[in-house]
């Protein structure tokens, strides 16, 4: 039984007779994520990955990334740190 949380699907296959084969496991990830109601376009394999296109991602697993923008004259940048020694630059000078 697979344990599928936020982008991760764990199979643990300790106390199988036999060591399943990748087909195997493809199958079985294929009816544990119809079972859980989850859409995907494709399941790719390659080598011992599977790797899953979801349909609607979580949003958990889509990180937007963090955007500072300068009050004063518009100056913007992902770095937090960039912007507060730029937001410094308006109040102390140089």
């Amino acid at each position: 039984m697979p344990v599928i949380r936020d982008n991760v699907i764990i199979l643990d296959d300790e106390l199988a007779k036999h060591k399943p084969s990748i087909h195997d496991i493809l199958s079985i990830i294929r009816d544990s994520l119809t079972k859980a109601d989850v859409s995907y376009d494709s399941i790719l394999v390659r080598g011992v990955e599977l790797i899953i296109n979801d349909r609607e991602p979580s949003k958990k697993m889509v990180i937007e990334p963090k955007i500072f923008t300068c009050p004063h004259c518009g100056f913007v940048t992902t770095s937090e740190e960039e912007y507060w020694m730029h937001l410094k630059c308006h109040y102390v000078g140089f």
